[in-house]
């Protein structure tokens, strides 16, 4: 059973990659489902039900978003065919030029469980309940600059290796969020999501300094780390040192738990449970939104999401290095015999590890959501045709993530929207989105994706994303338009 366990970790981790991007679906105004990333858009339906617990409708298809992001590279920047030539090479050259300070490959996958809208007379209220995985790698260039080409060119030129961007995430956690939207006046909506968040499982590192420096004059090589790797998952791990009767270092243990193992193999059904319903690791999170009437055909929206925290406590457990050690090599020439040399490795491993000993502290801690702030326009030229654009960027680690996006948007009938937009995004400028809202009696199909192009040519995506899903509405309340608007 363990070995499943550690399978499935390092499987969900390591999988080639955490916020939600939805730049298509701000401007969708059909769905409730818009109001995830701006909670000030106001909604044509009186009443609003959705979500996968809902009988039938909730199936059909399964209210799901998923998202693949990745910064720097493609596929084929690494792997592609020899120009003019039917044979593929490896372009290690071309990967490497296309690599930036600190890559991030992030996935998500959000399943909506329920989702519940009503528009009042001057107000618009919801509550959604929706479960969320966020999980991603994070690889500094100096990583793979280390591992291709060794400590060589970097010693030449008298600089370190700065490894710090490393950072390894996965979170699972479930979200209940209570909002509602109200016209403040004839020009300003506002609306605001407050979130009750309930963590389920969680890794994260924090690399604040991971380095290695190699003396250019006698090649000594200086570690430097002040590191932390936390974790609160349903199983713990085990750490112990052994020393031996000298103190020196004798052995160290790392290892997941026996007894936390063991408690999945006797009650698997019932430890599924506990996780699922584990109450324990509360957080706290806010959207805000607020859009402006500026004239009968332009309006302006602003809004922030996912602004919060999450408190760990279940088995959390931190994992804290800290420390500077010089690298200089081993005096080959004074080990006259077998002995001296276990004593001279027994030394340098002694050394190295109270140098760096990592300490176990089994303590709760805190992390932040990767939040996001959205700016954007609507120009209305034609009762049926709007165009829009926005701005988003995102607080991701340490790196501050930003895209641009101009769209199209067209409500054809009281049945039928459709949506075309452009985005510039994840250093990538091949990002055409497409979105579609139909409604078929009580029910209105929606689906919709930022990256319609790069999922038909995979092997140079930056970005993969999909949302679709339907709701149960009743009440359809045209939004008035202004009579001097071209019709």
């Amino acid at each position: 059973m363990k070995k499943y366990i550690i399978l499935i970790v390092f499987t969900g981790v390591f999988s080639s990659a955490f916020a939600q991007q939805a730049l298509t679906l701000y401007n969708m105004d059909r769905v409730m489902q818009t109001q995830f990333v701006n909670p000030s858009v106001e909604v044509p339906y009186k009443f609003h039900l959705g979500g996968i617990l809902v009988p039938i409708a909730g199936q059909l298809p399964p209210p799901i978003y998923f998202n693949y992001a990745n910064n720097s590279f493609y596929w084929n920047h690494i792997y592609h065919q020899v120009e003019n030539d039917t044979a593929f090479m490896v372009d290690l050259p071309l990967f490497m030029d296309k690599l930036k300070k600190t890559t991030h490959m992030r996935f998500n996958t959000d399943i909506e469980l329920i989702n519940v809208g009503i528009n009042l007379e001057n107000m618009f209220l919801t509550v959604a309940l929706t479960e969320k995985f966020k999980y991603g790698l994070s690889l500094p260039y100096d990583l793979f600059e280390f591992t291709l080409n060794g400590n060589m060119p970097y010693m030449l030129e008298g600089k370190p290796h700065d490894f710090s961007g490393l950072g390894i995430n996965f979170t699972h956690y479930r979200e209940l969020a209570v909002g509602g939207s109200m016209k403040a006046n004839d020009k300003f909506t506002v609306g605001g999501r407050i979130k009750v968040l309930f963590g389920l499982g969680n890794v994260n590192t924090n690399f604040n300094e991971l380095s290695l420096y190699t003396d250019p004059d006698d090649y000594s090589m200086t570690w430097t780390t002040d590191m932390k790797i936390q974790a609160s998952l349903p199983v713990y791990f085990d750490y112990m040192i052994y020393t031996n009767d000298q103190g020196s270092l004798d052995s160290l243990l790392f290892d997941i738990n026996q007894a936390s193992v063991e408690a999945f193999e006797d009650d698997p059904g019932g430890s599924a449970i506990r996780y699922l319903t584990n109450m324990r690791n509360l957080g706290l999170g806010f959207d805000l939104g607020v859009s402006y009437k500026f004239s009968p055909e332009i309006d302006f929206y602003a809004s922030i999401t996912d602004f919060g925290f999450i408190s760990w406590n279940t088995n959390a457990q931190n994992l804290i290095s800290k420390g500077q050690y010089d690298y200089r090599g081993f005096q080959l020439e004074l080990w006259e015999n077998e002995e001296e040399m276990e004593e001279s490795i027994q030394e340098f491993t002694d050394t190295l590890f109270n140098t760096f000993k990592p300490e176990l502290v089994e303590t709760g801690y805190v992390t932040w959501l990767p939040s996001s702030i959205y700016l954007g326009g609507k120009y209305k030229f034609h009762n049926l045709l709007h165009f829009t654009a926005l701005y988003r960027g995102e607080f991701y680690r340490k790196s501050y993530m930003q895209s641009l996006t101009f769209g199209v948007n067209s409500n054809l009938t009281h049945f039928l929207s459709a949506h075309l937009t452009y985005s510039i995004a994840n250093n990538s400028i091949n990002n055409i989105g497409l979105g579609l809202t139909a409604r078929l009696g009580p029910v209105n199909w929606y689906i919709v994706t930022d990256s319609f192009t790069q999922a038909l040519f995979p092997q140079k995506a930056k970005n993969l994303n999909i949302r679709m899903g339907c709701n149960i509405v009743f009440g359809y309340k045209k939004i008035k338009s202004s009579a001097s608007m071209r019709t």
